[in-house]
Formats: structure tokens, C-alpha cells, sequence
């Protein structure tokens, strides 16, 4: 489906197989127009009942000076339009529109509120009696639409003070300072993620004053918190440097034990998925790792995008206006608190000082973007007020851009194109199966990298088990596994493998046991191991466990250090100070469990947050590659504006058309790459024990884990970090 934003209505328009779907120009008109009609009913329906509501709430409590009666409020009507709520007086029609710029969605508004200089009938208000709560959803089969519409009337220009969230969920009352009554209530929260969106336009015809154009903005999304922390307290309190444990920051035993065991399952599952003869034990393998979330994991996230903004996050004036518009979405509340001070004739005076509290709230992104959020506060942390210092937003680091320098570090110790003759190097390996696509630089096709490191480390897994069991091929193997025709000779084998030839453990002065080591043994080892880290890191993202993922953290930053990534080794060690020392112990957590976005709500379909964001700008990027030479700048904010109910939209397109898109992507059988490998690997005998060997591209024994003293002090890096 395509969106044709130059109209001011939505023009759906087929681009599927036309001789698959042979659809004709008629009946795609009927089709439309059948749409068209049922959207607008239904609003229609809602916002009549939504007037309803609102009527009897005034009666009831919102009851105001400045509101007309009842008796004499002009008839709703509904237009569905582009540019926002518009409320004319004169033609009484209540426009609606898909995105509102002014009003954020309803989770994104904290539950209790006052108001700024309203007046004395306007206030102590209880905000049970006339918000957004009170007005009924728009369909009952689309929630993000009823996230997104606002019709509450009255919201005005009106100075709006969003009260602080308090730890326990209550339905009390109590006042502010000021004086304002403000209501408590239960308030899960939400967090922010942003990252640039680039597009370059190419005019047909080059000239002079007309040439290509490279498009840099700024995408930001929200999403709910999905598991309720308010009875965690959010009062920081003050760090002593010499109070660190800096213990906290290594992998302990306790994290290595948790690791093999976690790795002992994914070890299990590749044998029973890709050896025939072991498929039938899929049952004793367990399908999804635990943890204590997993029921809030498993619920389908509420995403609303925030649209598209025309500021390029390179530039720090740019980066400053980001800033500002996303702290209109941070909660806070204004206290006045009195101040004795010297007056110009020397005696003390009296001040009374509007202090605003934030509740701050999490933003999300890659490297790049986190960088450029600290550097724009680090500008304004001069300014007075706690708005201008864009005091209330918390930067974090998202795992997807994480999971990609990773990669990198892989590539950066064991894939040489030097290596092309050495048997069971990953190059020669690509050589092997003419993977083509798999390039030297990660971030130039990180799909076809990542599918190749999965690739060959289920290779060395079926390799390494046919080493261990002293089999000679893949028949054999499952031959001498099922000999106990028990399941625990299976988990015995996935111990071993992570027991025997897994060395991502880490010892602080550990020096090699062998004066003349086997360098090509050393190398299938750090393959596997990498290899395995690497798919622990994915299982726990897919799984949405949080502790899973904080603890290849504290792994990863040892690679990123060790290998020259310092950026992201100083954004791991800042989020490992960030969840034990820097963020009270509500925003520690909603930074560990936030982190992830379930878009079909079912087990083990969560990913990364950043991830989800490059989905958004990929359909921001579908939708403005189709207007042809309409690809303005204005057009891109239009499309922001509508990704977020655009697939809701072409799912019911698809449902009254008869059209069924499971969503889930077809992958070819890599049986046949699987197996050439296998063979590759057995016939090097890379897992059998010859001290000596070595590859010409790797001549010396590669740095592992467990050699800590080669790696790096923690204390120079933990006062490196505490000085930035």
C-alpha cells in the first residue's frame, strides 16, 4: 500500500502483483471507497460518544468559567485531515486529524496535572472527572488511533504542569506547594527513542541550482513501559568515586556459570535443529530461557511515533532544538520554596523561588545519538531554569547498534582476506560456500554478515560435538548420541562443548598452560566462542531478558576496549555505572527492561528498540520514495506523521480484500552451506589437539578473555569515565 500525501484525504493505492491479485481498476475504487466509508463511520460513531461523555463530565465536575453551557455547544462533526485538531467556531466542526503535534498520546501524559495561573473555580480539579480517560477509545479494534486522537476540549494554551509520579499506585489527593490539588495514581511511564533519518533525493535533470539534495532529520518514537515500576523510589542520591566496587564492572563466577548454562541450551538447540537424526529431542531442550518478566515480555508494545523532525543531529544548534521539543513529553511539577537574600540595601530579603521537579524520563539511541544528547545539555548546563538546562531526559544506549560493533569485533579478530588458503579460517569459509555477499566492512550489509557468523558457528558446534564424540560425520554423531536413547546424553555433549572449548571466561593474570600452544585450535575456539557470546546476546533480546543482556554488557565492553571500539566501551562502562551506581533504583530498571519493542505480541519476538526505529524510517523511506518528484521536506514530515497508523490501515485494507500477509519472512534451507562447512571443519581436524600449527593470517595466538592482565586497568577507565 501506498499513501498519497498530496491529496488532503488518504489515497490508497495498490502496488501488489497485479497478476497475482488481478485486481481492477473498479473494483480497486469500490474498494476504497467501501474503506473510506467505514473509517469515517466509525469515527463519526466514537466522537459522538465521545461528546457525550464529555457532556456529562462538565455537568458533573468541569463545570468552569470560561465554558459555554452545554445547551448552547454547537453539533460535532468529523473530518479526517493532515494538519491537526482545528476547532472553528464559525462552521462548528471539530477536525481531526491522524498525528497531533500538540497533544501527546495518553500514556505519555502523567495522571495527575495542574493548572498555572488558573483561577480559583478552575482549580483543585480532580483529573479523574475530565481527561482523556473519561472519552471511550476511537475503534475498538484499533488502539493506537485512540492512543493518537485527543478530542478533550479546552486544552487550550494553558501552562500544563504534569505532576511528578509518586512510588505507590493510590487514588488520594494532595497539595503542592502552590497551593494546586493534584490526584495520585498509578503511572507505568513511557521512554523516548530517536535516531536520524537520511535521504537523498537525485533530480532527474541536474543543473546549476538544482542539485542533489542529502536530507538529515530527526525521528523520534514513544513507548509504554510494559512493566510497572512505581513502587521504585526515583531520589538520586550522591556517588563517592572511592565508594565504587569496580568488581561490579568485571564478569564475575556467578556470571560465567550463567553463561555456560545459557549456552549449553543454545548448544543444544542447534544440534536438535540441524542434525536430522536429534530432531525428535527438540522436546527436552528448553524452547524459551525464563526470567522474571517474561509474562510483560510477551504483551505486544504500545508504539506511537512522534513524527518526523527537520533538524539534523550533527549540528548542535539543531541537536539543542531537538532537545527542547522532546522535553515538552518530560513530567514535571513546580514547587516554590522561600529564600532569605541580601537586598541592594543590605538587609535580607524575602525570594520566592518556582523550582520545577522533573520525572525524568529515558531517550534511547545509538552511539551517535547519545553523544550528541550529552553534548547539547553539556551546552545549556549553565542556563538557569531546569527546562532550559533540558533537565528530565535521561540518554541510553540501545542494543542493535550495540550487537553491530560487536560484529565488527569479530571481524576484527578472525575474518582476514589474507586468510583465503588457511582451512577453517571464516574467510575461507566465505570462499567456500561463495557467500559473496558477506564484505570485509559489517556495516555495509549487516543482514548477510550476521546470517554467515550464525552460519558458521552452528558449524563449529556440529564440528566440535563430532570431535568430542568421536564420531567421523554428522550420521555417526547422531548414531553415538542416541545411544542411551536419553535426552541427558545430548546435554551431556552441550556441557562438554561449553566446558572444553568455550574460553570467554574471564581470569584477571591468567597466562597460557602450553609454551608451544596450536594456534588453529586457539582459533576454532575463539571462533565458537565469539560465536556463542554472540548468539546469547540475540536469544536474550529476543526474550526481552533484561539481566541476560546487562551481562553481555559487562563482556562486551572487554572486546570494545581490547579492539579499539572506545566509544562504545565507554557507553558499556556508562551503562553498567548508569544501572549499579548513577540512576535511582525506578529508572535502573526502566532502563534494563525498556529496552525492548514486541511488535506481534508473542514469545520471543522482541527486538531492540533502535531496531524497531530503523523499521520506522525504512516505511518513512517506502512511502516518500513513491511521490516521485514531490520528495520535499514537508512531504517526509508527513509521512512521520502518518507511520503510525499506516499499518493498521493497510491490515484492514488486506482483511476487506481477502489478502493474508503472515508477516513472517521465508529463509531458504542453508542445509547444504551447513553441511560443506561441517566437512570443511572435520578434514582441518581444527578441534583436534597439534601443538605447533598456526594460520600464516593469524601467526600468533589470539588474545582471549580469560588473559585479563593484557587487556586494560578498570580503575584508569572507571576515573576516565567519571571526568567526562
Amino acid at each position: 500500500m501506498n499513501v498519497d500525501y498530496s491529496s488532503g484525504y488518504i489515497c490508497l493505492t495498490c502496488y501488489r502483483d497485479v497478476g497475482k491479485y488481478a485486481f481492477l481498476k473498479s473494483e480497486l475504487q469500490k474498494l476504497r471507497d467501501e474503506l473510506m466509508a467505514k473509517l469515517t463511520a466509525n469515527l463519526t460513531a466514537h466522537c459522538s460518544q465521545a461528546a457525550a461523555s464529555i457532556e456529562t463530565a462538565e455537568q458533573r465536575h468541569c463545570v468552569t468559567k470560561r465554558r459555554a453551557p452545554v445547551a448552547e455547544r454547537p453539533s460535532v462533526k468529523v473530518i479526517v485531515t493532515h494538519d491537526g485538531y482545528e476547532k472553528s467556531s464559525s462552521s462548528s466542526v471539530l477536525a481531526l486529524s491522524i498525528f497531533d503535534d500538540n497533544s501527546p498520546p495518553k500514556f505519555m501524559s502523567t495522571p495527575n496535572s495542574s493548572f498555572n495561573g488558573a483561577s480559583d473555580d478552575e482549580k483543585c480539579v480532580s483529573q479523574s472527572s475530565c481527561h482523556q480517560s473519561d472519552i471511550p477509545p476511537l475503534s475498538d479494534c484499533d488502539s493506537s488511533l485512540s492512543d493518537v486522537l485527543d478530542i478533550a476540549p479546552d486544552s487550550g494554551n494553558q501552562d500544563v504542569l504534569l505532576q511528578e509520579p509518586r512510588q505507590e499506585a493510590s487514588q488520594s489527593e494532595s497539595t503542592t506547594d502552590d497551593g494546586d490539588c493534584v490526584t495520585e495514581s498509578e503511572w507505568h511511564g513511557f521512554k523516548l527513542v530517536g535516531d536520524n533519518i537520511d535521504k537523498t533525493v537525485k533530480p532527474r535533470d541536474m543543473r546549476f541550482n538544482h542539485q542533489v539534495q542529502s536530507l538529515h532529520y530527526f525521528h523520534v518514537y514513544a513507548v509504554k513501559d510494559r512493566i510497572n515500576f512505581s513502587g521504585l523510589s526515583n531520589n538520586s542520591t550522591f556517588i563517592d568515586p572511592k565508594s565504587i566496587d569496580c568488581n561490579l564492572f568485571y564478569p564475575s563466577t556467578d556470571d560465567d556459570a550463567a553463561l555456560s548454562f545459557n549456552m549449553e541450551i543454545l548448544v543444544a538447540r542447534i544440534l536438535t535443529q540441524n542434525i536430522h537424526g536429534l530432531s525428535h529431542l527438540k522436546y527436552a531442550v528448553m524452547p524459551h530461557i525464563q526470567h522474571k518478566y517474561t509474562a510483560n515480555m510477551v504483551q505486544k508494545s504500545q508504539v506511537v511515533p512522534l513524527g518526523v523532525l527537520l533538524k539534523n543531529e550533527n549540528v548542535i544548534d539543531d541537536m539543542v532544538d531537538i532537545m527542547d521539543v522532546l522535553h515538552k513529553y518530560v513530567p514535571k511539577i513546580r514547587s516554590t520554596q522561600t529564600f532569605d537574600v541580601c537586598g541592594q540595601s543590605g538587609r535580607l530579603e524575602t525570594v520566592d523561588v518556582n523550582i520545577d521537579h522533573f520525572h525524568h524520563i529515558l531517550i534511547g539511541g545509538d552511539q551517535l545519538t547519545t553523544a550528541r544528547i550529552r553534548g547539547s545539555q553539556k551546552v545549556l548546563s549553565n542556563s538557569e531554569s531546569g527546562k532550559e538546562r533540558l533537565e528530565g531526559l535521561i540518554p541510553v544506549i540501545e542494543d542493535w547498534h550495540t550487537k553491530m560493533t560487536f560484529m565488527k569485533v569479530v571481524w576484527t579478530r578472525l575474518y582476514k582476506t589474507s586468510s583465503g588458503l588457511a582451512g577453517g579460517t571464516m574467510y575461507q569459509l566465505r570462499n567456500l560456500i561463495n557467500r559473496r555477499s558477506v564484505v570485509s566492512d559489517v556495516s555495509k550489509d549487516m543482514n548477510s554478515c550476521e546470517d554467515f557468523l550464525e552460519l558458521v558457528t552452528k558449524a563449529h558446534i556440529v564440528a566440535a560435538a563430532i570431535s568430542l564424540v568421536g564420531a567421523e560425520d554428522v550420521a555417526n554423531l547422531s548414531e553415538n548420541i542416541l545411544s542411551g536413547k536419553s535426552s541427558s546424553t545430548l546435554h551431556s555433549v552441550a556441557k562438554s562443548i561449553c566446558a572444553k572449548l568455550v574460553t570467554i571466561t574471564f581470569q584477571a593474570g591468567h597466562t597460557p598452560s602450553s609454551q608451544n600452544p596450536d594456534h588453529v585450535l586457539e582459533y576454532a575456539k575463539e571462533t565458537l566462542s565469539l560465536g556463542l557470546l554472540y548468539l546469547e546476546f540475540k536469544d536474550a533480546i529476543r526474550e526481552g531478558d533484561g539481566e541476560r543482556v546487562l551481562r553481555c554488557w559487562k563482556y562486551f565492553w572487554l572486546f570494545f576496549r581490547a579492539t579499539g571500539h572506545t566509544n562504545y566501551c565507554l557507553e558499556a562502562f556508562n551503562t553498567l555505572m548508569q544501572y549499579y551506581y548513577i540512576l535511582p533504583p525506578r529508572y535502573a530498571e526502566e532502563m534494563l527492561w525498556g529496552r525492548f519493542i514486541n511488535a506481534r505480541g508473542k514469545a520471543g519476538h522482541n527486538i531492540s528498540a533502535d531496531l524497531h526505529m530503523e523499521h520506522l524510517n525504512r516505511h518513512i523511506k517506502d512511502s516518500v520514495r513513491h511521490l516521485g518528484a514531490n520528495k520535499t521536506p514537508q512531504a517526509v514530515k508527513r509521512a512521520g506523521k502518518v507511520v503510525g497508523v499506516l499499518s493498521e490501515t493497510l491490515h484492514y485494507f488486506d482483511e476487506i480484500t481477502g489478502i493474508h500477509i503472515s508477516g513472517d519472512h521465508t529463509r531458504h534451507s542453508e542445509a547444504c552451506d551447513l553441511s560443506k562447512i561441517v566437512c570443511e571443519l572435520v578434514q582441518s581436524g581444527v578441534f583436534s589437539q597439534k601443538p605447533g600449527r598456526k594460520h600464516k593470517a593469524f601467526p600468533k595466538q589470539l588474545c582471549n578473555v580469560e588473559q585479563g592482565s593484557n587487556w586494560f586497568t578498570i580503575t584508569a577507565c572507571t576515573t576516565t569515565l567519571l571526568h567526562v
